[in-house]
């Protein structure tokens, strides 16, 4: 492929990913651009979906502001499923016409568009005085910012162990709204996870993949409940990204989308950390290419396996 269209040269913004869509559409208009519902500051949290199968597969990227890299990853994912489909390309062997009349791909490529704005300081957030009193104090460290505009880790949210992940960040001294692991005041609080729980009610995903980072790790239990197969495909994923599939630790266990879609749902889901760089910090955009090349084959072996 040349002449991308979805670029690795800058910081990757909410808007630099509504602008990468419509030039996509144009070129590619294989696929329609929609909204799972709005975010905490009424932006459109974006879905598209690639593909006409009946086995349903869910991208979700971004649920956590400063890994806005693995938006740019989905994005980027998403302009080369539609270059090979469109030009009746195979890849690796495997035949793209195929896995498009197989499997529908649902994609959420940021979670939380507030929150990456607030990270990437994007003056409409900044000059948004409705939260200010919760991020102010952290202007000097916003690249750090993981959390909701409010102040909430939306991937500590869901109700799946939500009591527990309570007690897990309490006993580490996060009692209330700032940058990171703050589970809300209650489980579902915020509109992001709202939105994302109604849409997985809706369509009944046969299989989920959550991008996060970093670590190179691919997670795919929920606490004792380990889903048929799951191991299995994680296996193959684990194969062709050189990724290393595991189970979390107890204290990261409990209230993230994986576990409340497993503990709901009974089906495979994974979350993949991507990428390696300093513990807490963005991953280094340079690296973009390289953590890309990581991945392309996991989502391959997805929507075959889903």
């Amino acid at each position: 492929m040349n002449n991308n269209i979805v670029k690795t040269d800058k910081n990757y913004t909410y808007d630099i990913l509504k602008n990468d869509l419509q030039f996509l559409n144009y070129e590619y208009p294989l696929f329609k651009i929609n909204s799972i519902g709005k975010s905490t500051l009424n932006e459109n949290i974006i879905y598209i979906k690639l593909g006409e199968g009946n086995r349903k597969l869910f991208i979700n990227a971004s649920h956590h502001a400063n890994e806005w890299m693995t938006s740019l990853i989905t994005m980027m994912f998403i302009e080369k499923y539609l270059y090979l489909y469109k030009n009746k390309k195979n890849y690796k062997g495997r035949n793209i016409e195929e896995l498009w009349n197989r499997t529908s791909i649902y994609i959420v490529p940021m979670v939380n568009p507030d929150g990456v704005g607030l990270c990437l300081k994007d003056k409409k957030i900044l000059t948004n005085e409705l939260y200010k009193n919760i991020w102010e104090k952290y202007i000097n460290n916003l690249e750090d910012w993981k959390a909701n505009i409010r102040g909430v880790d939306l991937n500590l949210n869901y109700p799946a162990g939500w009591d527990e992940a309570v007690k897990n960040k309490a006993k580490k001294g996060v009692i209330s709204p700032g940058p990171r692991d703050y589970p809300g005041p209650n489980a579902i609080s915020e509109m992001e996870t709202k939105n994302i729980i109604n849409f997985t009610n809706i369509f009944n995903f046969d299989m989920t993949i959550s991008l996060h980072s970093q670590g190179q790790e691919i997670y795919w239990s929920y606490l004792n409940k380990k889903v048929e197969k799951a191991y299995e495909i994680g296996q193959k994923m684990e194969k062709v990204s050189g990724y290393f599939l595991t189970e979390p630790n107890y204290y990261s266990s409990f209230a993230g989308y994986k576990d409340w879609f497993i503990d709901k749902y009974g089906k495979p889901s994974y979350t993949i950390e991507i990428g390696k760089g300093e513990e807490g910090k963005s991953l280094p955009l340079e690296k973009a290419e390289e953590i890309y090349n990581e991945l392309e084959e996991i989502f391959f072996v997805a929507i075959e396996e889903c």
